[in-house]
């Protein structure tokens, strides 16, 4: 009978150990066990719930991770990209360019996942490919 949000801050995505903050009013708000955000939250355990991921809500919902990635400049690496994320069954939400000079650009990618596991694979795939100098999990 409490609303649940997931947390923008950090994103939390099944399989991800998470905890939650009550707030009245707003209800439980879900965050990754390592959000800096939690840390605002030291001084008041009374607040804190220990949570875990129904497997089988989970499993039928689709989740988004965010990433940070810092790509080449170049033609073509916006396809390699693309290409990547879709051969392991992720797909593109939104992409928003938050910095760009001639050598490379710098970017936020929302991706629809099944998990953590799922993102990671993504992110291990990003990794190899040419064009992509560093990928992160992004904060929001």
């Amino acid at each position: 009978g409490v609303a649940v949000h997931l947390a923008e801050c950090c994103s939390p995505l099944p399989g991800d150990r998470i905890v939650g903050i009550i707030t009245t009013g707003i209800g439980v708000t879900v965050h990754t066990i390592d959000c800096d955000t939690l840390v605002s939250f030291g001084d008041t355990p009374e607040r804190w719930l220990d949570l875990s991921w129904d497997r089988e809500e989970a499993e039928n919902s689709v989740h988004v991770g965010r990433l940070s990635l810092v790509v080449a400049n170049e033609t073509g690496s916006l396809g390699e990209l693309s290409m990547s994320i879709a051969k392991n069954n992720g797909n593109i939400n939104n992409l928003k360019i938050t910095d760009r000079n001639k050598d490379f650009f710098e970017f936020s990618l929302d991706i629809e996942v099944d998990d953590a596991k799922h993102l990671n694979e993504i992110m291990a795939a990003l990794r190899a490919v040419s064009s992509v100098s560093s990928v992160d999990r992004a904060l929001h």
